[in-house]
């Protein structure tokens, strides 16, 4: 077998590999040498209570291992600790709960648009909205084993609603469009609103003559008689999108990239909130933009190897 087949079936690094491989060429044997470095910390039956606390608790992280069980060693160490019983710090996923319509509506958006290109893709505006909260709201990390990601127990819980501002935005590969703030519900009069005094400015400035699609949810102010209307008038080309699949939009991404530099920014009033939101959206790097639009090809190829389910984006 090759080292990179090795690492991959046993689960650990190529260097790790490549160190074993040397020590049996060289010796004749995988016994492990006797280590200069300082003893470990932690007992046997210490880490095993580590383990034990760990799979109960399934969103402990390893400094509330550290203060619930009183341990003496750093976080660092209980780090390493649960890497060794191979449970790893993970961000939570949410749980896939798709059912065999949306699969067909996944894979049937999948295998329509495989054959677009890069190209293709750069004349695609995606669009959606992205709620807020004033306080933290950053990735939340769960310890568990390989092959749990979807496990209901490992995934995130629900989050408590707090101080909330909306916004609308879109991009495309030659870079952010216009956005909008608001606070409250999206309604189709206010999305119309959107439409025309932020949509057209972006289409207008990065397609002044040329041919673009637009790509936006399922959410129901998106489709109703009246924005259907709005958008027929203007000539707008929608992309029929498939139900419950943020992973096939890449401004889910662009948005990931935004609450991150929000929240480090700690705003701590809501003038000051909606203020940060708004320069770090605008502040946005084109190439990334480029990036997310060229993922779409391999996105779809995803969906398809996993026969319409969640996949990794």
């Amino acid at each position: 077998m090759s080292r990179n087949d090795i690492a991959d079936k046993i689960h650990c690094s190529l260097n790790t590999v490549g160190h074993w491989i040397r020590e049996w060429q060289q010796h004749h044997s995988l016994e492990e040498k006797e280590k200069s470095g300082q003893p470990r910390c932690t007992t046997a039956e210490v880490d095993e209570q580590i383990e034990q606390f760990a799979d109960e608790k399934k969103f402990v992280t390893p400094r509330d291992l550290r203060r619930e069980l009183q341990l003496p060693c750093s976080a660092r160490t209980l780090r390493r600790r649960l890497d060794e019983v191979n449970l790893f710090g993970r961000i939570a996923r949410e749980a896939d709960e798709y059912d065999e319509r949306i699969l067909t509506l996944r894979l049937s958006f999948a295998n329509g648009f495989k054959h677009f290109t890069d190209e293709d893709w750069d004349t695609v505006i995606f669009s959606d909205e992205v709620h807020f909260c004033l306080g933290h709201h950053g990735q939340v990390w769960v310890q568990r084993p390989p092959g749990k990601a979807y496990d209901p127990q490992y995934c995130k819980p629900a989050e408590k609603e707090l101080y909330k501002i909306t916004l609308w935005g879109c991009f495309c590969s030659k870079g952010i469009g216009a956005g909008r703030i608001f606070i409250g519900e999206l309604n189709k009069q206010l999305y119309c609103d959107i439409l025309a005094h932020n949509l057209m400015p972006t289409y207008k400035l990065f397609y002044p003559s040329g041919v673009w699609r637009y790509v936006q949810d399922n959410a129901s102010p998106h489709y109703n008689s009246e924005v259907n209307t709005w958008m027929h008038n203007h000539g707008i080309h929608v992309i029929e999108f498939p139900p419950r699949s943020p992973d096939l939009n890449p401004i889910e991404n662009i948005w990931h990239i935004l609450k991150w530099r929000v929240e480090h920014r700690n705003p701590r009033t809501a003038e000051e909130f909606e203020q940060i939101i708004g320069e770090e959206y605008e502040a946005i790097e084109q190439q990334t933009c480029v990036r997310l639009a060229h993922s779409m090809h391999a996105r779809l190829l995803d969906v398809i190897q996993f026969q319409g389910h969640k996949t990794k984006y």
